[in-house]
């Protein structure tokens, strides 16, 4: 509307510029004389008022040009947005994927040195409550699992099945104050019971005052008790006390397995005589 407004204005000031120079040489032809000052002067106007006049039309026309194409470079950025953000979803889940590849790998290159075969388990849920520390997993009876099967990852010791049902598995895991296995020093071969102590600290009992043992060994399963195959990491020693009259050492020590954000587990199949009840 603004435009075409623009437009009659132009026509009408060209029309009236054009009748007011055609009169002056209408008027200079009639006389046969020379061009006067008056109509040099008209003459030498008419351009610039005619560049004027036609300049809201073009103003209105530019105007019209940069609206389409700011118009277009606001379609083309919300093209461009909607791109970057499903490009941003698919490196998140590919972020997702290569973790859980690494996870499986590492899982994978841990069952070559187990003494039994292993089925791989996801985590359903966790249960940590001042009342027990137990791990729900996807597998159960129909997959072969049964009760007191251990449960390792590539760090190590994670528990054992404490409940077998037919499609899941309930995991007592060794954090539990239930749980206890017998370790020995992979480096000197002293041997004690890896349990949690009140106040969710975890200790090695039963290790004989004069035992060689220091801050970082390696605490291993020792095989008694026919849950935990010989040889798998169950702890790391943290916290060694002096040397006394007391009848066995302190000594205090941390799960080799961290049991924050499992997602995957091994449970080993072993055989149902080397599975032990508590």
């Amino acid at each position: 509307m603004f435009q075409l407004i623009l437009e009659r204005r132009s026509a009408t000031l060209l029309t009236s510029l054009f009748l007011i120079c055609f009169t002056l040489m209408t008027l200079s032809v009639r006389r046969q004389g020379g061009i006067t000052l008056i109509e040099r002067g008209a003459l030498s106007l008419s351009g610039p008022l005619l560049e004027a006049a036609d300049a809201p039309k073009r103003w209105a026309r530019d105007l019209g040009r940069q609206y389409l194409l700011l118009r277009d470079m606001r379609e083309e950025n919300l093209v461009l947005k909607k791109q970057i953000t499903a490009m941003r979803g698919i490196s998140f889940q590919l972020r997702e994927l290569e973790a859980k590849v690494n996870r499986l790998e590492s899982l994978l290159t841990a069952s070559r040195g187990l003494s039994a075969p292993v089925r791989l388990a996801h985590t359903l849920g966790k249960d940590a409550s001042p009342f027990g520390q137990t791990l729900l997993v996807d597998l159960g009876t129909t997959h072969g699992v049964r009760h007191g099967m251990p449960v390792v990852n590539q760090a190590g010791v994670v528990g054992r099945i404490s409940r077998a049902g037919r499609t899941t598995s309930r995991v007592l895991l060794l954090t539990d104050s239930r749980s206890a296995v017998d370790v020995i020093v992979q480096r000197t071969r002293a041997q004690g019971i890896f349990a949690m102590a009140p106040g969710g600290k975890s200790e090695v009992r039963y290790l004989a005052t004069d035992s060689d043992v220091r801050e970082g060994d390696l605490l291993i399963a020792s095989g008694l008790g026919g849950v935990f195959p010989k040889g798998l990491p169950v702890a790391w020693v943290t916290k060694v006390g002096p040397k006394g009259e007391r009848l066995f050492r302190q000594v205090e020590a941390r799960p080799a397995v961290d049991f924050n954000g499992l997602e995957e587990v091994l449970i080993m199949m072993t055989p149902e005589q080397e599975n032990g009840r508590p």
